[in-house]
């Protein structure tokens, strides 16, 4: 089943395509987020998906039971650039509901920040697990 999302964007031009940043919605909702341009009235309806996102100690070893600075960017960079930030959260391990794309994950550590791409594929749920350093 298709949900509808809506809540507010700021669209951003990428190399000649359009490209939306969106607040990471909570829980399980896989579906579409739909987006209305008031400017000239036009609807764009994008698939989402789901990351589950955590960190361990080692390979094996425990999940960090800390909260954690989580940041999510866009993967495609700008004219200038510059990457775009699609949702930020603290906590231990976030579930985040995010358009269909590639993004990179910024995990904040105190002593350390792990980056790593991430996949969102419209209505899966994916788990990513990072190691710390």
């Amino acid at each position: 089943m298709s949900r509808i999302f809506n809540f507010a964007f700021r669209v951003i031009a990428v190399a000649g395509l359009i490209a939306a940043a969106a607040p990471a919605l909570a829980g399980d909702r896989a579906g579409a987020v739909q987006l209305a341009f008031h400017a000239d009235s036009q609807t764009a309806t994008l698939p989402v998906g789901t990351i589950r996102l955590r960190v361990i100690e080692r390979v094996g070893g425990p999940m960090l039971k800390d909260p954690i600075k989580w940041r999510v960017m866009t993967y495609g960079r700008d004219d200038q650039g510059h990457r775009h930030l699609a949702a930020e959260v603290t906590a231990v391990a976030p579930e985040l509901v995010l358009p269909a794309a590639w993004y990179i994950v910024h995990a904040q550590l105190p002593d350390q920040e792990i980056v790593h791409p991430v996949e969102v594929t419209a209505g899966r749920t994916f788990k990513y697990t990072l190691v710390k350093k």
